[in-house]
């Protein structure tokens, strides 16, 4: 009987370890703008603006590349980002970059990051956005 509840044990405690330990491979994770701040800073991600190049050049965070959701290429424009690496993605207030990480998640990109609240919400926030003139 000790056997029992010790091998029960055991494979709960491995149970519950490998699940802490799994990537999200897939899953798309709403973030708040101090914690995309912190993504940019220290993570290799890849980060994409994805409202239209007219309200990109209006301005953006600073290191974004500009692949707009209604683009007629997306899913060429998608395939020159790494899968393997994390993508932060961010429109004007959210429901483009929604749209946008669905896409991302189904292709089997490794970790996405949605900015909640956009652009809107990362300038409210004091953070700072990058004009096409200086850039």
């Amino acid at each position: 009987m000790k056997k029992l509840i010790l091998l029960l044990s055991l494979i709960c405690t491995i149970a519950l370890t490998q699940s802490c330990f799994e990537a999200k491979a897939g899953t798309v994770e709403l973030v708040s703008s101090e914690e995309a701040a912190d993504i940019i800073k220290s993570q290799s991600a890849q980060l994409v603006d994805v409202r239209s190049k007219v309200e990109y050049d209006a301005g953006h965070i600073a290191g974004a590349i500009n692949i707009p959701v209604d683009s007629e290429n997306l899913n060429e424009i998608i395939a020159g980002l790494n899968d393997k690496e994390p993508v932060l993605v961010y429109c004007n207030g959210g429901r483009q970059s929604a749209q946008c990480a669905k896409i991302l998640e189904d292709k089997g990109f490794i970790k996405i990051f949605d900015l909640d609240g956009g652009l809107s919400k990362w300038t409210t926030s004091g953070r700072e956005i990058v004009l096409k003139t200086n850039e």
